[in-house]
C-alpha cells in the first residue's frame, strides 16, 4: 500500500513536471513570436503594470502568453494557408457567445484589417486580434483582469476601440487660419495637463508638442465639435499608455469617438446627451441596487452629481483617481461598454458602503470622494473593486429601457438619446445615426 502511495505521488510529481515544461514551453514560443521582451523601447510605456511583486507579474505574464498560444499557430498557419472566416469588420456584430471554434484569418483578412486600421498591425495585435476571434469571452475576462504589460494591454485597447466597417482617415488632414482659434484654447489647457506626479513628460516641449498636434488632428477630424475642455486629460492618458505614439492615441480616441460601445463624441457635443443618460443611469442604478446608499447619500447628505458622478463620467474617472486604477477601469470599460460606468460607480460605493452610511454631512463625503486623487488602490482592492462590478452589470435591453424612460421624462429630448431608447441593441443602425449625425453639414 505505501509503494502504491509513493508511486502516485511519484507520478503526480512527474506529471506537474511534464505540465511545466510544456507550458514553459508554449511561453518561450509565444515571445518569440511577438517579440514582447525585444521591442524597441519607444514601443513600452511611459509607466510599468503595477504588481504586489515580480514573481505575481512573471505569472500573470506567463499566464497571458499561453492563452495566446493557440494563436500564434493560427498566426503562423496563416502565412501558408488560405482558410478563411467572417472579416473582422463582421466579428463584433455577433452574438456574445463564446465559441471555441478554429477560426482562421486568411492574408486577405488581415490585409483588410490593416487598410482600415493601419496602427494595430505588429506581430502581436494580429495574434491578440485571433484570440479575440478564437475566445472572445475568455479574452475579454483577461482584460478585465488586467494585462501584465502595458504594450498587451495597447493592443488590446486599440482591437476593442476599432469601430467596424468605419474607417477613420486623417493623414490628408491640413491646417489652415481659423483652425487656430482650436490651438489658442488647446495651449491653454496643455499646461494643466497632469495626468500622474512621476511622469514630467507634458511639462516639457516635446510632450506638449506631441499634445497639441493630437487635440488639433482631432478637432479637424470633428469640425462640428471641435476642441473641448477635458479632451486634453484623455489624449494624455493614451499618450502615457503607448509611449508617445501620436498617430495610435490619435486612432484610438477617434475610434472610441464613433464606436457604438463608447460614444465618446457625445460626452463633449452640445447639450452633453451621454453625460446626462450616463448620470440617469447610475442614479437609478444606485437607486435600484443599493437603495440603503441611494437614501443615505441622496436624501440624508443631499449630494449632487456634479460633486463626483458627473467629474467621473466626464473624465472617465482621469481626474479622480491613480493612473494605474484608471488603467483598470479602462480595461473594464472598454471589454463592455461606456454604459459600465455604471457597474464601477455602484461597486465603489458598495465597497465603502460603511464608511459611507456613517457619514453625517456632505463634506464628509467630499473629503472620501477627493480622497482617491491622493492615494493608490493596490491590487487585491482594485481586483475586488472590478470583480464586484459583476453584480451590477446590465444587459443591452436594460439600456435601450433606461432611454426609453429618459426620453418619456425629458421631452426636449436629444437624437442620440431617441436613437439608444429604438436601436441600441443593432449596431448597423447606430452606426448609421452617428455617421450622420457628426459627419454632415
Amino acid at each position: 500500500m505505501g509503494n502504491q502511495a509513493l508511486c502516485q505521488h511519484d507520478r503526480t510529481e512527474s506529471m506537474l513536471k511534464a505540465e511545466y515544461q510544456i507550458r514553459q514551453r508554449k511561453v518561450t514560443q509565444v515571445n518569440e513570436a511577438v517579440k514582447l521582451d525585444l521591442e524597441q523601447e519607444h514601443k513600452q510605456s511611459l509607466i510599468p503594470t503595477i504588481y504586489q511583486n515580480e514573481q505575481q507579474q512573471t505569472s500573470c505574464l506567463h499566464d497571458w502568453l499561453e492563452s495566446l498560444h493557440e494563436s500564434v499557430l493560427i498566426t503562423q498557419i496563416n502565412l501558408n494557408c488560405d482558410a478563411s472566416t467572417k472579416f473582422l469588420s463582421e466579428i463584433d456584430e455577433e452574438e456574445e457567445i463564446d465559441q471555441t471554434k478554429q477560426s482562421l484569418i486568411d492574408t486577405q483578412e488581415i490585409f483588410e484589417y490593416k487598410k482600415s486600421y493601419p496602427y494595430c498591425n505588429s506581430n502581436l495585435d494580429m495574434v491578440i486580434i485571433n484570440f479575440y476571434i478564437l475566445k472572445k469571452n475568455e479574452f475579454k475576462i483577461k482584460l478585465i483582469m488586467g494585462p501584465p504589460k502595458q504594450r498587451i494591454r495597447w493592443s488590446c485597447w486599440q482591437l476593442m476601440a476599432y469601430t467596424p466597417k468605419f474607417h477613420i482617415q486623417s493623414d490628408g488632414l491640413s491646417f489652415v487660419e481659423q483652425d487656430q482659434k482650436y490651438a489658442k484654447a488647446i495651449r491653454k489647457d496643455i499646461h494643466r495637463t497632469v495626468t500622474s506626479n512621476e511622469i514630467k513628460y507634458f511639462e516639457t516641449g516635446e510632450g506638449q508638442k506631441d499634445l497639441e498636434w493630437v487635440l488639433l488632428k482631432l478637432s479637424k477630424l470633428f469640425p462640428k465639435l471641435g476642441y473641448c475642455q477635458g479632451m486634453n486629460f484623455l489624449v494624455g492618458f493614451t499618450l502615457i499608455i503607448n509611449n508617445k505614439q501620436t498617430d495610435q492615441s490619435l486612432q484610438l480616441l477617434a475610434q472610441m469617438m464613433v464606436n457604438p460601445k463608447y460614444l465618446l463624441y457625445y460626452i463633449y457635443s452640445d447639450e452633453m446627451p451621454l453625460v446626462k443618460l450616463l448620470e440617469f443611469i447610475c442614479i437609478n442604478e444606485i437607486k435600484m441596487k443599493i437603495p440603503d446608499l441611494f437614501n443615505h447619500i441622496y436624501l440624508k447628505l443631499e449630494v449632487q452629481n456634479e460633486i463626483w458622478i458627473t467629474k467621473l463620467i466626464m473624465t472617465l474617472f482621469l481626474y479622480n483617481f491613480h493612473i494605474n486604477n484608471v488603467c483598470r477601469f479602462w480595461d473594464y470599460l472598454l471589454a463592455t461598454s461606456i454604459f459600465d460606468i455604471s457597474d464601477i460607480i455602484c461597486s465603489l460605493i458598495d465597497l465603502n458602503r460603511y464608511e459611507i452610511l456613517n457619514m453625517e454631512d456632505l463634506h464628509q463625503f467630499i473629503q472620501w470622494f477627493d480622497s482617491y486623487q491622493k492615494k493608490e488602490l493596490d491590487n487585491l482592492q482594485i481586483d475586488k473593486l472590478i470583480q464586484n462590478c459583476n453584480q451590477f452589470k446590465q444587459k443591452k435591453n436594460k439600456i435601450n429601457q433606461y432611454a426609453l424612460h429618459f426620453c418619456i421624462l425629458h421631452p426636449m429630448r436629444h437624437p442620440l438619446i431617441q436613437q439608444i431608447a429604438e436601436n441600441y441593441e443593432n449596431l448597423t443602425k447606430m452606426k448609421e445615426f452617428i455617421k450622420k449625425d457628426i459627419f454632415s453639414c
